[in-house]
């Protein structure tokens, strides 16, 4: 029985271990062991640990930014606020490999994205600082060299500091060519192998969006902009391109927008890009900033950053391998910043900027002359006139006309007459601009005719500008040259100037790539020739010079080039007018362009003349509140994002970039007498009974002072005198005063520092507190005398004047300018309201205070600007400034005053650069009186123009 049940196991065992199904159980067993030990593993052994890895690879945060707060006006106008934008966005999301075949593909997908960009025509959003110019060659377009050195380090992967001389000193070009080289650009090929050659617009678009990646290459997955506010079309095409485009997206965002610009751009300001060499800065201010950030960059933008930007939303999620989103973790939601009200009221600023405009254009009219040879050498600076020529020559100096479209194919007639006039006389002024350099002797700067001397002067600049570096202005051999000084003297030239440096070697040669052959002094200064020749027929400086001389000579006319307007569109279409032209004479081109700077169809800013440029302050003497804050010109904010507008701005002469109330720094002139008045009686150096004999000129000090009465004389003035006589003799008398001690001794330094005293009583010596970027200012320190004049270096902007004399107005009380009123939360919940904060009280007696009033008012009532306020019932005190700075140019005009007189309300301070007299400015303060107190309404400044104004001049 054992034996039978033992037989039969055998055999069946016999037959299970010989079955092919036996052997593949077995195998299956086997791997399912093994599995079960690798799952064994992964899930209880190691499971915690390979869970944490895949999270650390696949889990990531995402930014997102919140809604900027807006900026109201006092009335609840809405000045800067957000606009939903399409934006194309990409990211890192490490589609690409790092081997070469993979960085083909990326070049390509970058080839791919900037050809759409291009067949949009939008400019690539990029931190690549470098720009191709209308001629096709590169330059950077940062004007910072820290920016500069920065974007040169990361294209030749080094440290700032550790760049050699040579890569410090790279060109626009070498820096392009050495990207293309870092990106691999030179060898990019198609699918086929075969090279692709690209233009410099595509590789310099493809070189912008990989550098502005690579700045964020440390967030992979976080999206960068690299085109704002795209076409519909351009957004689906994108779309429909996302395969062949990995990382790359459509955003819809809230962009900032400004409502009356240009009237309020100084103050609102704009926002930007976070900048690489901003950041490290930021981040001590917020640690949440981030290079994709937008900041504020100017005016309230920039200053209240912090309430406006609100704050950052997070999303915690996983992501696949190609960037899409798997699962949501966590997400804590944006929050919008707060908003901002102003205590400025935007019909006030637009109707002060029309007041200024119009003044500007009125004296500007009233300068020029058809005397183009006017000998001014004897003239006062008030008495100086304008030249049409310079008029005309602003045209194209200032790029009101597009010099650039002359030459086009659908140029208008005038536009082509002019480029056929200016070819023929380019070639024969090189012709005989070569001749001269060539000529072996005579040719010294004195003996040239004038128009040569300024090409040979324009020849020397270049020379010694880090553009041409063949002359090192530093270079100590250069500058203790017999050549050097004879230069300084005109009485050498260019010829014999270029060849003592060959021999002297002060000039640098290699700028030459000389080759052995060329070691006779005469060979390399041919080169030079040569050299110079090629850069000035490429040059768009030297092209202005032309036209500045061919304008002189009226080779091209003045008929010609207002006819251009009409064709460029600059000037509304009036085919009488052109063809008045076209036909008029001389006379009829100057009185049609009066008439146009009358109208002010031609603005003082356009024709960058002088003046061109001005603000005005209007403050609340009781809080020091900002009621109108005007400079003249403004800009477009919602437009300085466009490298091609910005470019034009930072080249417009007339300086519409620059915040003038709070950034132009001049001489206040007379406007500074009320502190010396104030100083005299509080350091008993005179009394309100003390006379003083102006005989028209103060010999106590060398050079002698000349009142402005001179050769005439004010006689016997007190102090009351002095101010409505704005009597230079008792002021400088004054200076000495305060420069004599007790015991009779003089002493300078004890003069001025009783001047500077009292100036910063008045806050001079510090800046305002409004919240805008604004200069310094600066108190003389030398010279008591013309310092109490408000002469010496003094330097002030209108901002500082205006606290200053709000100040005076309310007798002491010197207050922190603000423009703010209050902080709102999105709610509308007011979180904060801005108070005014008075600084100092200062305490000077009634005495003092009554006398300095008395003077201010009878200036207006009695004095010298007596002339400009007849007839206005409104009661206004105040004191004129006329500073002179240049010979060559009109005086500063300055106006600082009150009113009313009796109980003051508001403060009104006007300054004019090169305004000739400070009636000008004084002639405006009467008309912004006018307005703020019901006189002259907002419909009427907007009707009018600037025929009924002419220059007005008063003596001070």
């Amino acid at each position: 029985m054992i034996k039978e049940i033992y037989s039969l196991i055998k055999e069946m065992l016999s037959r299970l271990f010989s079955s092919r199904l036996f052997a593949l159980a077995l195998i299956f067993t086997g791997l399912f062991c093994i599995l079960t030990v690798h799952l064994f593993r992964l899930q209880i052994m190691n499971g915690q640990s390979y869970l944490e890895n895949y999270q650390k690879n696949t889990e990531q945060n995402i930014v997102l930014p919140g809604t900027r707060g807006n900026i109201y006006d006092k009335d609840g106008k809405l000045l800067a606020y957000n606009e939903l934008q399409y934006n194309i966005t990409i990211a890192d999301t490490g589609a690409f490999s790092g081997n070469t075949k993979g960085i083909n593909k990326r070049n390509l997908m970058l080839k791919k994205l900037a050809d759409i960009i291009e067949k949009y025509k939008y400019p690539v959003k990029s931190q690549f600082k470098l720009t191709i110019n209308d001629d096709g060659n590169f330059s950077y377009s940062t004007n910072s060299d820290q920016e500069r050195l920065r974007l040169l380090a990361n294209i030749f992967r080094k440290e700032p500091d550790k760049l050699s001389e040579k890569e410090k000193d790279s060109t626009a070009e070498e820096c392009f060519e050495q990207a293309k080289k870092l990106y691999n650009f030179h060898k990019l090929t198609d699918e086929k192998g075969s090279p692709i050659n690209l233009s410099d617009k595509t590789a310099l678009d493809m070189i912008g969006i990989i550098y502005t990646l690579r700045l964020t290459s440390y967030q992979r997955y976080m999206s960068t902009t690299i085109v704002e506010n795209v076409s519909r079309e351009c957004m689906a095409e994108v779309l429909e391109s996302k395969y062949d485009l990995p990382g790359v997206d459509i955003e819809n965002i809230s962009v900032r927008k400004y409502n009356y610009a240009p009237y309020l751009s100084h103050i609102v300001g704009y926002t930007g890009q976070v900048q690489e060499s901003q950041l490290e800065e930021l981040k001590k201010i917020d640690d949440s900033y981030d290079l994709n950030d937008t900041i504020g960059v100017w005016g309230l933008e920039k200053s209240e950053d912090l309430i406006l930007k609100g704050k950052k939303g997070y999303k915690e999620m996983y992501l696949n391998n190609v960037g899409s989103i798997m699962e949501v973790i966590s997400e804590e939601k944006p929050m919008a910043g707060n908003d901002i009200y102003t205590t400025i009221s935007a019909n006030d600023q637009i109707s002060i900027y029309h007041l200024l405009e119009q003044e500007l254009a009125g004296i500007l009219a009233s300068k020029l002359t058809e005397n183009n040879e006017l000998d001014q050498s004897e003239l006062k600076q008030s008495q100086l006139m304008i030249p049409v020529k310079d008029a005309y020559y602003q045209l194209i100096n200032n790029n009101v006309l597009d010099k650039e479209h002359f030459f086009s194919e659908d140029a208008g007639n005038a536009e082509k007459e002019i480029a056929g006039k200016f070819i023929s006389n380019k070639e024969e002024m090189l012709n005989r601009i070569e001749d001269v350099l060539k000529k072996e002797s005579g040719g010294e700067l004195s003996a040239l005719p004038q128009e040569m001397q300024g090409y040979m002067v324009y020849i020397y600049d270049y020379l010694l500008s880090k553009n041409g570096g063949i002359v090192d202005p530093e270079d100590v051999r250069f500058k203790s040259s017999d050549a050097y000084a004879q230069w300084k003297n005109d009485a050498i030239s260019l010829h014999a100037f270029l060849k003592k440096g060959i021999e002297e070697g002060w000039i640098d040669t290699r700028k030459l790539s000389l080759d052995t052959e060329y070691s006779d002094t005469d060979e390399i200064y041919a080169l030079f020739v040569n050299k110079i020749m090629d850069y000035l027929r490429s040059d768009s400086g030297f092209n202005k010079l032309l036209y500045k001389y061919a304008i002189a000579k009226q080779s091209i006319s003045g008929n010609l080039l207002l006819m251009a307007l009409f064709e460029q569109n600059v000037l509304s279409q009036d085919p009488v007018s052109y063809q008045a032209l076209s036909g008029g004479d001389a006379h009829f081109a100057f009185t049609f362009l009066l008439d146009k700077i009358r109208k002010i169809e031609l603005t003082p800013a356009q024709l960058a003349l002088d003046p061109c440029n001005g603000s005005v302050v209007v403050t609340d003497v009781k809080t020091g509140k900002l009621r109108a804050l005007v400079t003249y010109p403004g800009f477009d904010n919602n437009r300085i994002s466009d490298s091609a507008y910005l470019k034009k701005c930072n080249e417009d002469l007339s300086l519409p970039l620059l915040n003038g109330a709070t950034q132009t720094q001049l001489a206040p002139g007379s406007s500074f007498k009320p502190i010396s008045s104030v100083a005299s009686l509080e350091e008993g150096v005179i009394t309100t009974d003390t006379i003083i004999d102006c005989t028209g000129k103060y010999e106590e000090v060398t050079p002698n002072i000349r009142c402005w009465i001179w050769p005439s004389k004010h006689g016997n003035e007190n102090i009351v005198d002095g101010i409505k006589n704005s009597c230079n003799y008792f002021f400088a008398d004054l200076g000495h005063l305060l420069a004599t001690d007790s015991s009779g001794n003089y002493s300078a330094d004890l003069g001025m520092e009783r001047i500077q005293k009292y100036a910063s009583d008045f806050g001079l010596d510090e800046k305002t507190g409004i919240e805008l970027d604004e200069t310094k200012p600066r108190i003389s320190n030398y010279d008591p005398e013309r310092s109490a004049m408000g002469q010496g270096n003094h330097a002030f902007n209108a901002a500082q004047l205006s606290r200053y004399i709000t100040a005076v107005a309310n007798s002491g009380s010197v207050y922190k300018l603000s423009i703010l009123d209050r902080i709102v939360d999105p709610r509308s919940n007011t979180i904060e309201e801005v108070a005014p904060v008075l600084e100092k009280k200062l305490s000077y007696s009634d005495t003092t205070w009554n006398t300095v009033h008395d003077g201010l008012r009878k200036v207006i009532t009695e004095g010298v600007a007596k002339n400009v306020f007849i007839g206005q019932s409104i009661a206004v005190a105040g004191k004129t400034g006329t500073a002179q700075e240049r010979e060559d140019r009109g005086n500063h005009a300055v106006f600082v005053s009150y009113a009313p007189y009796e109980s003051p309300e508001i403060s009104v301070t006007v300054n004019i650069p090169y305004g000739y007299s400070s009636g000008n400015a004084a002639s405006l303060a009467n008309m912004v009186y006018d307005y703020c107190f019901g006189k002259l309404s907002m419909d009427t400044i907007l009707a009018r123009d600037a025929s009924s104004i002419n220059s007005v001049t008063v003596s001070d």
